[in-house]
């Protein structure tokens, strides 16, 4: 489920724990996503894992002035689509932030599209869903350079288990 809300039951070996947070500095807001296994992860969240960490390098590595929103989510849309889990990315690849924490530009494979401009804040979050199993987001947020990005929130991606 991507749009969790926390409940009041406790860690269980085998659980997936999804941390989406950030916080709001003189009324700017930060994102950021991290996935963490609470025990070893089953096999094909594993695998996932790795999917979404790739698919999430690859559209980092497109982020630049003047692409198109609708070609950058397909960067990573494409990768999770051939790996056989495209139906299991529910939602944009980001958005951007800054006074709100979901603003344009919305990185989407639909209509309307935007261009990706030199200075802008977004995010890069590509996620697997699973119904039954579980799931897997990894987000960043990054300002858009003359040739690139700058990563803002500068933390590992490798993938996490906490011991139980």
């Amino acid at each position: 489920i991507p749009h969790y809300r926390a409940g009041s039951s406790k860690l269980k070996k085998g659980d997936i724990v999804l941390l989406d947070h950030g916080v709001k500095v003189d009324g700017y807001h930060s994102d950021m996503t991290r996935t963490v296994f609470f025990g070893s992860p089953h096999a094909e969240l594993e695998k996932i894992y790795h999917i979404v960490q790739q698919a999430q390098e690859k559209a980092l590595a497109a982020v630049k002035p003047k692409i198109s929103t609708i070609d950058l989510d397909n960067v990573a849309r494409s990768l999770i689509n051939e790996a056989g889990y495209g139906t299991q990315f529910v939602h944009s690849l980001g958005h951007g932030i800054g006074l709100d924490i979901h603003e344009n530009p919305f990185l989407r494979n639909r209509e309307p599209s935007a261009l990706i401009k030199e200075n802008m804040a977004i995010t890069i979050e590509p996620g697997i869903y699973i119904p039954n199993l579980g799931g897997v987001r990894i987000e960043d947020a990054v300002i858009v350079t003359t040739d690139g990005y700058e990563d803002l929130t500068n933390r590992s991606k490798s993938l996490k288990v906490i011991p139980c």
